[in-house]
């Protein structure tokens, strides 16, 4: 498995959608579950931001709404740069760490379920 080898968020448009890959806090690699079934208060106000609904069992927090489908779809565009603003400094600001945009081969290279 390669490794990002900092602590960085990392966030891809992919599988329609966007997704966000979450560190372990110790150790290596991403976690498998970053959004279980208990709510979380800094991931459901981040979700709530945006306008969308945000799962996390399969490795990867991902934001699901019908509008990101038509983001996902348009592949360029000031639209997915607000989504982004938008977002990404609540989840910067919720796990205290950066966050940066990776190519879709990477994030499923460093996806915890492909190991």
């Amino acid at each position: 498995m390669a490794d990002s080898g900092t602590r960085t968020l990392l966030y891809c448009w992919v599988s329609n959608g966007f997704s966000v890959l979450v560190p372990k806090r110790r150790g290596t690699g991403y976690l498998k579950v970053p959004y279980g079934h208990h709510h979380i208060d800094g991931l459901t106000a981040a979700a709530n931001a945006v306008g969308c609904d945000v799962v996390g069992l399969d490795g990867e927090l991902a934001f699901e709404s019908r509008e990101l489908r038509g983001l996902y779809c348009a592949r360029t565009g000031d639209a997915r740069a607000i989504f982004i603003a938008k977002l990404m400094p609540l989840l910067e600001r919720h796990y205290q760490m950066d966050s940066r945009e990776v190519d879709a081969a990477t994030f499923w290279q460093l996806h915890p379920l492909t190991e």
